[in-house]
């Protein structure tokens, strides 16, 4: 992608938006952002506001110039959603309002269309990793979701001829981190004893800086990678693991308790007996989510554009841990 070129991000203000349009612009590329607030958005070279979504003339005049658009901006999972039809509610933002970004990049002659899905669109849980084999059986409206919006991106863009690589991130950490995994960087920082000790479990995670590497060669290799691609740090982690790796990197003690899962499954479905010591809501699903496995395979990523991670998980943690000891928020933060 050459600096000359100008591309659209959406979502810049999130985790992976804020970081992407960092690095982009420390190598000198030209940024527009999308946003549904003005403001906010670092290191970028135009904010345009949308204050609602469906407002056709205002994406079209974002897309003017664009030559690739980055589509990061979702409405998130939530694992107790306020909404009374969470289906309705994801399809609205993350199916019909991606169908209106597609159709309005594909008649602005935008040349690719970078989309960002969701390891949720193939399911939740698994024994063996996941390849772009795998048939999605997603079980929750953001899964759904996601999935159904694969497919409007796909058919837009074979019709346009515009280029459409689709990345299936898995949770992602890095500075601005937010939802259970800020918590559990809380719990590990005041030292919060966590029953997690027994868990055997193996999940991917993907740090930001490798999120934004899997970006930058799905654009690289042309063509050849308008498809869909798994992606992820390359190295799976069990929960403990997890525990001790962030604890590392805070420079605080790891207080692992060796809970037999059969409690957490039993407190799962009696509600929240163990939630004054988790740090997040206990639920049946949390539980399903804190005890399963869920990985992902990225040889096809790899084979297809060349993609190595450039960063370790030690490196991602201790980038996430600097962030989160200067925050304000943080008890006793360093200064």
């Amino acid at each position: 992608m050459s600096h000359d070129e100008l591309t659209l991000i959406t979502g810049a203000s999130g985790l992976l938006g804020t970081a992407l349009c960092q690095q982009w612009s420390r190598r000198g590329g030209r940024i527009r952002a999308l946003a549904r607030q003005g403001g906010g958005v670092p290191s970028v070279e135009e904010v345009v506001t949308l204050a609602d979504p469906f407002d056709r003339r205002t994406v079209r005049g974002a897309l003017e110039g664009v030559a690739t658009v980055v589509h990061l901006a979702a409405r998130v999972h939530h694992l107790q959603d306020p909404v009374a039809d969470p289906l309705a509610a994801h399809r609205r933002v993350n199916v019909e309002w991606t169908r209106l970004l597609a159709e309005e990049s594909a008649a602005a002659g935008v040349g690719r269309f970078v989309f960002s899905s969701s390891i949720k669109a193939v399911g939740e849980a698994n024994h063996v990793p996941w390849t772009e084999a795998t048939p999605p059986r997603p079980v929750d409206a953001y899964g759904i979701s996601k999935l159904e919006a694969e497919a409007v991106v796909r058919e837009i863009a074979a019709s346009a001829g515009m280029l459409a690589p689709i990345l299936r991130f898995p949770l992602c950490y890095g500075p601005d981190l937010k939802g259970n995994m800020l918590r559990l960087f809380d719990a590990i920082w005041r030292r919060r004893p966590l029953p997690l000790g027994r868990v055997e479990n193996r999940r991917s995670f993907l740090y930001v800086g490798n999120a934004i590497a899997a970006i930058d060669a799905v654009i690289a290799a042309g063509p050849a990678a308008s498809r869909v691609f798994f992606v992820s740090d390359a190295r799976d982690l069990s929960t403990p693991e997890l525990v001790r790796l962030i604890a590392q990197a805070l420079s605080v003690p790891a207080r692992l308790l060796p809970v037999p899962p059969a409690v957490f499954r039993a407190a799962g479905r009696a509600g929240s007996l163990l939630a004054r010591v988790l740090p997040f809501p206990l639920t049946s699903a949390a539980v399903d989510r804190l005890l399963g496995s869920l990985t992902v395979d990225v040889s096809a990523l790899r084979a297809v554009t060349g993609w190595a991670p450039p960063f370790s998980v030690e490196a991602g943690l201790a980038d996430t841990a600097r962030w989160y000891l200067e925050r304000p928020q943080t008890p006793g933060r360093a200064r």
